[in-house]
């Protein structure tokens, strides 16, 4: 199929309306249900959100925000979409987060309208409770007292569609940032924002292709690369319902993309290395697990060890990571096949303008969020008057690709004044088996390791054995580097939805 100029897509809308008459009735999204495949083409989806956004432009004002959250669905993405395209604003949210965290997004957010599903619909008497200008509260997949259901009002408004025009730099979402170490801010971006995001990539024939889907879906990055591009790019986007059902997933579905957070990778790679100590033929393992039409695994949401990507291509699988954030509407830089640096985070995206101030990452582009919602004083410290992102990362930028080494509000800043970046250490236990997770900080003037061990690794003293781990890395650094303190602990760390540590809640106590 020819490229299609995607000057011609301002919205959201022209998006979704582009992507059914250039794919039609060719698939858009697949899931199984009750153990049956079920499929929804892309003129079925076109229909689906008209029908949803007819009802918000006939019953509302312009510009209604809406918070959604859920599992990820065909109908979570029909009730974005559907909002958007009538000139609302969606704000997607983290359905694990307690009734009281949820209500406190949707107030600061300002939503009339909620979509949730069964996953907590048993808050709805709470959330009723908590945000009283809350008018409708609509259930996307069954009957439920108090609220409305999405399907009998796609049905009543079956054949019409919105048809208010949309400013391009109009706001399409808040997207609160998972706020691992402060309250979550809410980042708004606009239809063109989201638009060039998921554009931005030229088309290298994935037409037809099948990707799987596994990030939480009101994640920027699950959203803009996941159901933005398939829609661009007419691939066919995959449900995973279940973490623990990846390895079944991609054998059901045979993929020839998903995405990884660097947890997942990790894991996954460990259940190849269990597999390899049975079986010597790493390239049949690689095979088994992802399958034969199996192409690149991309990784995001946090750094990925050069280690294991080296460790992946041993099982003849191509890793490859980028770097982005949902003030940036996802991609700063983008993961490539055969990248030349294995150590970056991936080759800068066409449109984006990246430069490096005092250490610090600076991103330019029409990807560049509009600001956080009701919050002029974060808004002006993270962006410059002509439109820089200061991304609070720290880095480098060679031959076009993006070098990470940490985050500028965790360095670790030493009596003699040196800059440590915790990133920097705990990457390198990143391949160490006897370590499942770890966090470096400075405990009392000490650079520590609070580590949580592997549970499935067969320990004879843990103290001792993580000590010697330690030390082998310490002799790798610069004195002023060196970890000399341990804190063990017998839980994982509590974590975001991406699955990145919330380093805000450490508590540090030696043990």
């Amino acid at each position: 199929m020819e490229p299609f100029n995607r000057n011609n897509i301002k919205t959201t809308r022209d998006l979704a309306y582009t992507a059914a008459e250039r794919f039609g009735d060719e698939p858009f999204m697949r899931w199984y249900e009750k153990k049956e495949l079920q499929e929804k083409t892309f003129n079925q989806f076109k229909n689906d959100i008209d029908a949803l956004g007819a009802w918000v432009e006939n019953n509302f004002e312009k510009g209604i925000h809406a918070a959604v959250f859920g599992a990820t669905s065909y109908e979570f993405v029909v009730v974005w979409f559907g909002i958007t395209i009538s000139g609302g604003v969606a704000v997607p949210l983290n359905a694990a987060n307690s009734a009281a965290e949820l209500a406190d997004e949707i107030n600061r957010s300002d939503s009339q309208l909620v979509f949730l599903d069964e996953k907590r619909e048993e808050s709805i008497d709470e959330l009723k409770k908590l945000c009283p200008q809350v008018k409708y509260f609509i259930h996307i997949h069954s009957e439920y007292p108090q609220t409305l259901l999405l399907s009998e009002i796609e049905d009543s408004y079956r054949g019409k569609a919105p048809s208010a025009e949309i400013d391009a730099d109009s706001m399409a979402a808040i997207i609160f940032t998972s706020g691992t170490t402060g309250q979550s801010k809410g980042v708004m971006l606009s239809h063109s924002n989201m638009v060039d995001n998921a554009t931005c990539e030229p088309d290298l024939g994935y037409h037809g292709d099948k990707r799987l889907t596994l990030l939480p879906i009101h994640h920027v990055f699950c959203f803009t690369c996941d159901i933005m591009c398939t829609l661009w790019y007419g691939r066919i986007l995959c449900i995973n319902d279940s973490l623990m059902r990846i390895p079944k997933n991609l054998k059901l579905y045979k993929p020839v993309q998903t995405t990884f957070v660097p947890m997942i990778a990790a894991s996954i790679l460990n259940k190849m290395r269990m597999e390899a100590k049975k079986n010597p033929d790493k390239k049949a393992i690689g095979r088994e697990m992802f399958g034969d039409d199996f192409d690149i695994l991309y990784v995001g949401g946090a750094y990925l060890s050069p280690e294991i990507i080296a460790g992946y291509a041993e099982f003849g699988i191509e890793a490859a990571q980028g770097y982005g954030m949902t003030e940036c509407t996802a991609r700063v830089s983008t993961g490539v096949k055969d990248c030349p640096y294995p150590e970056s985070v991936g080759r800068i995206v066409p449109g984006c303008q990246v430069k490096i101030v005092e250490g610090e990452i600076w991103v330019k582009s029409p990807s560049v969020m509009m600001g956080y919602y009701k919050n002029p004083e974060e808004t002006a410290n993270t962006l410059t008057s002509d439109g820089w992102l200061k991304t609070g990362d720290l880095g480098y930028v060679k031959d076009n690709y993006v070098f990470i080494n940490g985050r500028k509000k965790n360095l670790i800043i030493l009596s003699n004044g040196e800059n440590v970046s915790p990133e920097e250490l705990e990457n390198k236990f990143a391949c160490i088996d006897a370590v499942q997770e770890i966090v470096v900080y400075d405990l009392d003037g000490v650079i520590t390791a609070e580590v949580y061990p592997n549970p499935d690794y067969e320990f004879t003293d843990v103290r001792a054995e993580i000590q010697s781990q330690i030390d082998k890395v310490n002799d790798t650094l610069p004195q002023p580097k060196q970890i000399h303190g341990l804190v063990l602990r017998d839980t994982e760390f509590e974590k975001t939805a991406s699955k990145k540590i919330k380093r805000k809640n450490l508590v540090g106590k030696i043990s």
